[in-house]
């Protein structure tokens, strides 16, 4: 079941000037930094008020973030859902019809094709 929305995710081209922009506007703390190479991405999970974003800047021009970025600019990317029983829901969407196009861990992303274009990352903790 899912229990809560856990971030909303942006492709950025750089974390720091887009990181510079919100604290002045609204106030936001970045809360951590990590690298994910393989996926061609350093992600930086920022606190605005009670919610939480992630701001996606690319590493090199192999991965998902550089090829949004090359398609559809900076800007909204998915919504990260926190659920109990990751299987459980993976198994729940897939009889839904919607299609996941990556499971990863404790973490699987739904193809926006088949969720009215959005993309939803679901994870559990």
């Amino acid at each position: 079941m899912i229990k809560k929305v856990n971030h909303i995710g942006f492709a950025v081209h750089s974390i720091d000037d887009t990181l510079k922009m919100l604290e002045k506007a609204f106030g936001t703390k970045e809360l951590g930094r990590m690298e994910y190479p393989a996926m061609g991405q350093v992600s930086c999970l920022v606190a605005v008020g009670s919610s939480r974003y992630e701001l996606m800047e690319p590493i090199g021009d192999k991965g998902v973030v550089p090829k949004f970025l090359a398609n559809h600019g900076e800007g909204f990317h998915h919504i990260s859902l926190l659920t109990d029983d990751l299987d459980q829901e993976c198994a729940d969407m897939e009889a839904a019809g919607i299609a996941i196009t990556a499971k990863m861990g404790d973490t699987f992303f739904t193809h926006p094709k088949s969720t009215g274009g959005i993309v939803y990352e679901v994870t559990v903790r």
